[in-house]
């Protein structure tokens, strides 16, 4: 089974972006981004480097990190959605930067330059292919020494059901494979765990890594 292509992707968050950007007004309030910003922050507190959410959908965790943790950080956006990409720049204003992109292909951002990159629920849209090689592209962008990776994806096995939402292919994983993909990339785990996510049928894995 392989996950929709790209365009089928864009064309579903096109569609659905301001339903989610409302949905995200109130789904960041819950606990598991202030805990999970909060650590990112204290890692990252005394080291440069841009802080880049690979699929930051309406900038909602971009804009969090900047309103409670760090006003200097320089920040980028990335989404496949064009109108994503508007209602996060929107939301970001002069604070960060918001730009079309694919997070398997971040060729536009220096070797290095990056402190930490943000996934949060985006990776189930890649095969295992795209799945192992997004890491390692994440990997290259980050600082050697302190740079930070955060992963949130769905667990399990097969195919997401997103009942009569979308007839969109995406795919669960489990955490030993999401953490032996990262480890393969070049990142030593620090924190993985599941959790149950409020409101959904499915669990989230957590990751914390780094670029030693």
């Amino acid at each position: 089974m392989k996950p929709s292509p790209p365009g089928e992707v864009r064309e579903m968050y096109e569609a659905s972006a301001d339903a989610y950007a409302e949905m995200m007004n109130s789904e960041i309030d819950l606990p598991v981004y202030s805990d999970i910003l909060g650590r990112l922050s204290e890692r990252i507190a005394n080291t440069p480097g841009t802080l880049i959410d690979t699929s930051c959908g309406s900038g909602h965790m971009l804009s969090m990190y900047h309103e409670r943790y760090d006003q200097s950080r320089p920040l980028l956006g990335i989404d496949l959605s064009p109108r994503m990409v508007t209602i996060a720049g929107h939301r970001l204003g002069s604070a960060g930067r918001v730009v079309i992109g694919d997070m398997r292909d971040l060729g536009t951002v220096d070797t290095g330059s990056a402190v930490a990159v943000l996934s949060f629920f985006c990776i189930h849209h890649l095969d295992p292919d795209g799945g192992n090689g997004a890491p390692r592209g994440w990997h290259r962008v980050l600082r050697l020494g302190g740079g930070q990776l955060v992963m949130a994806v769905w667990e399990g096995v097969g195919a997401i059901d997103y009942g009569d939402e979308s007839d969109i292919v995406a795919l669960r994983y489990s955490s030993d494979e999401i953490s032996s993909r990262t480890q393969a990339a070049g990142f030593t785990v620090a924190r993985c765990v599941t959790e149950p996510v409020e409101g959904f049928p499915m669990d989230a894995i957590y990751l914390e890594g780094g670029k030693e």
